[in-house]
């Protein structure tokens, strides 16, 4: 079981509900591309194949019954609800409950099969990708002077994106940054980097384009809640977390050298 204890996850969880109605109603003056999620022919989904159908996967799940995060602390009740992050093997899923905290969660003591399969057959609305919507709003654009928003809502047709956990001040940045250069030119991944550290979104801004990596980046102020609801605790960092569009993890890892190659590989995989 893993919690992670922060003043910012009810923070957190208001943002990215804050998205998905945002989902509904366009981006940045720009309607968001027709999403659906239906397909009735497809297999019933079960916790066996939960992994793989990732795309009837909810945004938002409730628990069933009480559930007690860890021996010390107090249950949380049916009916809690928290945000989906993704779900993991075997059999678990790791859900932000708020003000609560953030847990890895076993899926059978909570509704994410019943709200999957309502989604499936069209009985529940799925308007966007899951981790799209959620970190789409919150990205800062690194390619003009200017900062302002970046406009995700052309970023549909991705299949996957590889988020970069690490402090852009740090000596080893530019190196990464080289290394990770060439998953820019990718069609079918977009880099997203979580700055670590104080720094200013101005500053993360003009240290990108410098590097010539004018990839988009998380806003300094949601940077922190999102990177404790994305990794555990004690994850040492820089790390790189390869997921696709609903946030299921197709890889991830400290940054090293031998990490590079690894990555490589991966990408060469169909996403």
């Amino acid at each position: 079981m893993i919690r992670s204890k922060h003043r910012s996850a009810a923070f957190l969880l208001v943002l990215m509900l804050a998205a998905r109605v945002f989902a509904g109603s366009g981006a940045l003056g720009t309607e968001l591309p027709v999403y659906r999620a239906q397909d009735a022919d497809a297999d019933v989904v079960t916790g066996e194949n939960l992994l793989a159908s990732d795309r009837f996967w909810p945004f938002r799940v409730e628990l069933i019954e009480v559930w007690r995060p860890d021996p010390s602390g107090g249950p949380l009740r049916a009916g809690t609800a928290g945000t989906l992050i993704r779900v993991e093997p075997p059999g678990s899923a790791r859900v932000d409950f708020g003000r609560h905290g953030v847990y890895a969660v076993p899926v059978d003591a909570t509704d994410l099969i019943q709200r999957a399969n309502r989604i499936r057959i069209g009985e529940l609305k799925k308007t966007a990708p899951n981790f799209l919507i959620s970190i789409g709003p919150r990205l800062a654009d690194s390619a003009g002077d200017v900062m302002q928003a970046f406009d995700y809502t052309h970023e549909y047709e991705r299949r996957a994106f590889l988020c970069v956990f690490a402090d852009p001040n740090s000596g080893d940045f530019a190196e990464l940054a080289a290394a990770l250069a060439p998953v820019a030119m990718r069609y079918d991944v977009l880099p997203i980097v979580f700055p670590q550290g104080q720094i200013s979104d101005r500053a993360v801004g003009l240290r990108l384009r410098s590097l010539g990596w004018k990839v988009p980046f998380v806003f300094d102020h949601l940077s922190e809640p999102y990177t404790r609801s994305l990794l555990s605790e004690d994850v040492q960092q820089p790390v790189v977390l390869l997921q696709n569009r609903e946030g299921r993890v197709l890889f991830s890892g400290i940054w090293d050298a031998e990490l590079a190659a690894q990555l490589d590989s991966a990408l060469a995989d169909p996403l």
